[in-house]
């Protein structure tokens, strides 16, 4: 399966097997080590399952320290096939899924850990995940 996927990135060996075990699996977690990785592998496992037609939305949930690199890391290992609409939460700007109600793209919210502790971060993620219910 890996073989089939058109990387923009090549993956080293470590992440290549990590890709092989989760591909066709219903869940997966990857207990990598810090700095092996991890981001890189799971942006290519959300292009492959998006490529496949099994997933339209995906929520990120990362440490405020490093949910924001997130869209960087996506525009560099993310294949360009891939159309997505990414959405990185601030708790002050104004909250609307309309933009990606009739969107074809892979839709894609980022968020801290720390906003879920809260009501407002809470809430959006849910209101996030009830509007496109696919994934």
């Amino acid at each position: 399966m890996v073989a089939k996927y058109k990387f923009k990135t090549e993956p080293f060996d470590h992440q290549r097997k990590a890709l092989e075990a989760c591909w066709n699996k219903e869940s997966y977690a990857y207990f990598m080590e810090m700095g092996t990785g991890k981001t890189k592998t799971a942006i290519d496992n959300i292009g492959y399952l998006y490529l496949k037609n099994e997933i339209d939305t995906v929520l990120i949930i990362a440490p405020k320290s490093v949910y924001t690199i997130w869209s960087k890391e996506i525009e560099t290992h993310l294949p360009d096939v891939v159309e997505r609409d990414v959405f990185q939460w601030k708790v002050d700007k104004p909250k609307t899924w309309d933009r990606f109600l009739k969107s074809k793209k892979l839709k894609i919210f980022l968020m801290n850990v720390e906003a879920l502790s809260g009501k407002t971060g809470f809430k959006e993620a849910e209101k996030f995940l009830k509007t496109f219910p696919k994934n």
